[in-house]
């Protein structure tokens, strides 16, 4: 069966990992690490590691056709690459299970700790169907891939913004400059 269709969940916190974990869900889990040395709009090279193995991947981009090269490297110029790093490397540890028969992922960025739920879907149908558990304390469904390339020049845009802490801070402190994040609800804004 081929899986293609994938509806990525903001969790709010590792809670649901820990109570599979405690259900005795078989898990099978991997450390990965990614981080760039060139990003342009038509070209990008990204190292990866992966279960103690590493992958130099360069990605072309035209109008017509993107073309991925990966090759197999040694540990020595995986490090080697990392001292020409753009930003930093996003370091993030994988569950893969089985939820209802569907494959699914639970992603944990280490910096900042977020936490992602991936369920892949069978058809489009099956994906529209899906009601997902209150109990998983979803904080949003996200409705675009994540793309560590994405997370590396601009952040995790996803992280809690807490308004209510932002409010406190301006009564103690009249002198202050706003700079509020470009993901701020536009209720929270006009307040």
């Amino acid at each position: 069966m081929i899986y293609e269709i994938q509806k990525n969940f903001l969790l709010s916190d590792c809670t649901l990992l820990e109570n599979l974990k405690k259900d005795n869900i078989p898990f099978r889990n991997s450390k990965f690490e990614t981080f760039y040395t060139q990003i342009t709009s038509n070209h990008s090279v990204k190292f990866q590691s992966f279960c103690n193995e590493f992958y130099k991947i360069t990605k072309f981009n035209n109008s017509i056709l993107e073309q991925n090269q990966e090759e197999k490297i040694s540990k020595k110029k995986f490090e080697k690459a990392r001292k020409k790093i753009i930003g930093k490397s996003i370091k993030k540890e994988r569950f893969e299970f089985k939820f209802c028969s569907l494959k699914s992922y639970i992603d944990i960025y280490e910096e900042p700790k977020i936490c992602i739920l991936k369920i892949f879907f069978p058809t489009l149908d099956s994906s529209n169907e899906f009601k997902i558990p209150k109990d998983f304390k979803i904080q949003k469904e996200l409705h675009h891939d994540l793309n560590s390339k994405h997370i590396v020049l601009y952040g995790f845009e996803y992280q809690n913004f807490d308004i209510e802490k932002c409010f406190k801070i301006i009564e103690k402190n009249q002198n202050f400059s706003l700079d509020f994040p470009n993901y701020i609800n536009a209720y929270d804004g006009f307040r």
